[in-house]
């Protein structure tokens, strides 16, 4: 979801938001972290994950631009701990804003109330689909569906990933991961090259997806 242009103004506008600036490939929060600030990013990205006790990881989200993280708001406004870990994939300007003011706007901010809702509504969605995804999909069919999504959202056929960033995303391993793309590659759905995957058929992909579904 995207923030709202006049809720955005509103937010640079108050003086006790800070605007940061944050490396690629910087660990920015800790599991049991607490939060002094809801982040608003403006540019870049950021992956929430949650490790598991074997050493693989589940993403659980990203917070893309003009977004925010609904556990970064849920643990300021409950006093509580960050559950899992966040992440910057790129470089990343974003807006802090400070546990207090939070809390306040949502006793006098309807714009800033609804946000809250509709981001909890969204990530609730998101996080339903994830579950029903890893319970009941095969790890092919998820693949298949990562790789056409992922396509789609860089508006390019040509994804830079390692195997091995593909696993974490998917809590698989590097092996299986490329077993699977070895086998769509012989299917004519893609090329792979180091470093980087070539979508060349994705309705073929897609119908992958939906037969493993079946």
């Amino acid at each position: 979801m995207s923030i709202d242009s006049n809720l955005l103004r509103f937010i640079v506008s108050q003086k006790k938001v800070k605007k940061v600036h944050i490396p690629a490939d910087i660990l920015v929060t800790n599991k049991g972290d607490y939060c002094d600030d809801v982040i608003i990013v403006l540019k870049g990205q950021v992956k929430v994950f949650q490790p598991a006790k074997n050493g693989k990881t589940i993403t659980l989200y990203y917070i893309e631009e003009n977004d925010s993280c609904i556990l970064t708001a849920s643990c300021v406004f409950n006093q509580s701990s960050f559950p899992a870990f966040a992440k910057t994939t790129s470089e990343v300007t974003a807006l802090l804003v400070p546990s207090n003011v939070a809390i306040k706007w949502m006793k006098t901010e309807p714009l800033w109330q609804n946000f809250i809702l509709d981001l909890l509504s969204q990530r609730m969605m998101n996080l339903l689909e994830l579950v029903s995804s890893i319970t009941f999909e095969s790890l092919e069919s998820r693949l298949a569906d990562w790789l056409v999504v992922t396509m789609n959202h860089q508006s390019s056929d040509t994804i830079t990933i390692t195997h091995q960033k593909i696993a974490s995303e998917l809590a698989s391993s590097r092996e299986v991961i490329s077993r699977l793309l070895k086998k769509f590659e012989s299917a004519g759905a893609l090329s792979i090259h180091r470093g980087e995957i070539k979508v060349i058929n994705a309705d073929k992909l897609l119908s992958i997806s939906h037969v493993m579904c079946d």
